[in-house]
């Protein structure tokens, strides 16, 4: 039987994997599978437990019919006797845990704000729990006002709004006595705790300086559980994140930089001693990011990358993006680095280690959005999948374009990356039009990973490109770094010598019939696109940015992210140079037909930005349309309400559709 097509509704049929953790002894590995819930709008995740043969069982099982319930976050006990994990089955999130022998989960925290993070203790006794706000005295009060004083420069963030006054906290809680002790400074906010392998020492990230609400640097702090005393292990120069204590206590392992509050930097592994503070880049000889960038819109991995130690405390293995791959690598304390330890191809989303020679990885390709993989570390070909979760729908049921990947030469004679995805039933004698997909950031990437809304473009018809043009991150640091205050110069240049290499190279395409579409950095660099060209039939604008200069004030970002991605350029003494960037300033040339669509609670680009782009683009009298979606934030199409993902796909290829020329292309 032929297989059929992708169908935009195939979205609700995925079940995404992530999270994986291996027990104690090594015999066992849970991890969590997520679905989307179309009837009730929202997402539901299970925690499953497997034995190394297959898929395992799934372990925790809750039904609500008043909310959509989310088990996540399994962490087995030290002894591995007990599994805990956070769930939302009563509200707020709480950390649920259960016998390992049998029997039901069981509510283990009972806070009002509900917990963020946990961790076990070494000897399973306490947990260290990250909540925001007093457990003591922030009760709801029914007379609160529901008016908002905001008294801080970082007062709001994507996704999760208005702040108020509370801040991230750090509590020791006793398993035993059901005790909560607060840590951390009411003043300031704190996260991410790890215990030292002995149990005496908690090590945490956070800052106390007095300009954090200008320039956030965060340090790593270490609490005497014994003394109460906290120290500044050491103060970081940029990002800090995944403490990771080797198994002799000896040292934290983390990933970031010291380049500041910026996004243009490669992450690297580092390692600090926790008895003098000395810290030491122990990956940078390896010219590319410890994380995973690859966008996608079908991944629900709740893991946290990290680095990981052997058990000699002497190699660490992490991830790092490789031009289109997330693979696996190692390096040890003298900053030698080995790898990579996966497979090329493939983006992996988490991992963890079973021992010295092998690893459980959640892996992604093309045509999968994850599963659970095993794997040999000293041999790559060495594989054991251990789970199939969307075998019989993506690779026995639906046909699905296999991305083809193209090289070109830009200016200056850089190389660019990019893929091509052919339609469904493709015959080479036929002329197809394009849509030009372009990712955000301007520092993610496009990739080996699974992605729904551009194979279901393929389903329909449709060839698609998508290129990482200078900006993205895999290629090196001075690639990526290399927009930075030349938004929409080079980059441009780049993303446009990839259409024309397709043109020039695959008769196929009709270079009548080209579309363009982009999220975030990608709306705007759409905005930019039809002020420099009218090649386009049509273009999609998505959480886009159209005035530089207002973005400066309204994003949950933008007073600094502003002022570093455009070279330094600040609101008054650069307004022109800022001006100059933005795509508003040359709407007079816009003769494309835009449609425009944005989340109404957007906070990093916010809807101010479509808006004025929308209002301007109707004045000058461009066929323009604004979609505006309410309850959805900046993530809309990776985590949005899945009937509000859904309708955004039918908009943005109902409005290529509406302006296609069929008499032109089939």
């Amino acid at each position: 039987m032929r297989k059929r097509p992708l169908e935009a509704e195939d979205l609700f049929k995925l079940k995404l994997v992530g999270d994986p953790q291996v027990s104690p002894g090594g015999d066992k590995v849970a991890y969590v599978l997520t679905q989307m819930d179309l009837e009730k709008d929202g997402y539901t995740s299970s925690v499953y437990v497997s034995d190394w043969r297959d898929a395992g069982k799934q372990w925790t099982h809750y039904h609500s019919g008043e909310r959509l319930v989310q088990d996540k976050h399994p962490r087995w006990s030290p002894d591995g006797k007990l599994l805990a994990f956070l769930s939302n089955r009563t509200g707020k999130e709480q950390v649920w845990i259960m016998p390992v022998s049998g029997g039901e989960a069981q509510p283990l925290t009972n806070v009002p704000q509900g917990v963020r993070q946990f961790v076990w203790s070494p000897d399973g006794k306490k947990m260290a729990l990250s909540i925001r706000g007093d457990i003591n005295t922030d009760q709801e009060e029914t007379t609160k006002s529901d008016v908002k004083q905001v008294a801080r420069l970082r007062y709001k963030a994507d996704g999760t709004g208005l702040f108020d006054d509370k801040r991230l906290h750090i509590y020791i809680f006793d398993l035993q006595t059901r005790h909560y002790e607060r840590i951390t400074d009411e003043r300031f906010d704190f996260m991410e705790p790890v215990f030292s392998p002995d149990g005496m020492k908690l090590a945490y990230i956070g800052s106390k300086a007095e300009d954090q609400e200008w320039n956030y640097l965060p340090a790593i702090w270490l609490y005497d559980l014994k003394t109460g005393e906290e120290q500044c292990l050491y103060q970081g120069q940029g990002r800090i994140q995944g403490l990771s204590y080797s198994p002799d206590g000896r040292w934290i392992a983390f990933v970031g930089h010291d380049k500041g509050e910026i996004s243009s930097a490669n992450l690297n592994v580092w390692v600090v001693s926790t008895q003098t503070g000395e810290a030491r880049n122990v990956s940078e000889h390896l010219d590319y990011t410890a994380e995973d960038v690859i966008g996608v819109d079908a991944k629900y991995d709740t893991g946290r990358l990290r680095p990981l130690w052997d058990s000699t405390s002497t190699n660490l293995y992490f991830v790092a993006t490789v031009r289109g791959d997330v693979r696996l690598f190692k390096t040890n304390l003298s900053g030698e680095v080995s790898g990579p330890h996966s497979p090329a191809g493939h983006t992996i989303t988490s991992f963890d280690l079973i021992d010295d020679d092998h690893a459980v990885f959640i892996q992604a390709h093309p045509h999968s959005p994850g599963d659970v993989v095993v794997q040999s570390l000293d041999k790559i070909e060495d594989q054991k999948q251990l789970t199939d979760w969307n075998g019989a729908l993506l690779r026995d049921e639906i046909a699905l374009s296999t991305p083809e990947k193209i090289e070109y030469t830009s200016v200056d004679g850089w190389k660019i990356e990019g893929w091509i995805l052919k339609p469904y039933g493709f015959d080479p004698n036929k002329k197809y039009p394009l849509i030009l997909q372009i990712h955000g950031g301007p520092h993610t990437a496009y990739g080996n990973g699974f992605h729904h809304e551009m194979q279901w473009m393929a389903a329909r018809g449709y060839v698609v490109l998508y290129t990482n043009p200078r900006g993205s991150h895999g290629y090196g640091q001075r690639f990526v770094e290399a927009c930075v205050g030349d938004w929409a110069g080079k980059d441009y240049e780049d993303i446009m010598a990839g259409v024309d290499y397709v043109l020039k190279c695959y008769d196929f395409v009709d270079e009548a019939q080209l579309f363009v579409t982009g999220g975030s950095y990608g709306g705007y660099m759409t905005n930019m696109i039809v002020t420099k060209t009218n090649r386009f039939k049509a273009a999609v604008t998505q959480r886009c940015l159209s005035n530089l200069y207002s973005f400066y004030g309204t994003s949950d970002i933008g007073f600094y992210f502003g002022k570093w991605q455009l070279g330094g350029a600040d609101l008054w003494e650069d307004e022109d140079k800022i001006m100059a960037f933005s795509p508003i300033r040359y709407a007079r040339n816009v003769k494309t037909p835009v449609l425009i669509m944005h989340s109404e609670q957007d906070l990093r680009c916010p809807m101010e930005q479509a808006e004025q782009w929308y209002v301007a683009l109707r004045r000058l009298g461009v066929k323009t349309k604004l979609i505006r979606f309410p309850d959805e934030n900046h993530d809309l199409s990776r985590s949005g309400k899945p009937k509000h993902r859904l309708e955004r796909l039918h908009h943005i290829l109902n409005w290529f559709e509406e302006h296609r020329e069929r008499g032109k292309s089939n």
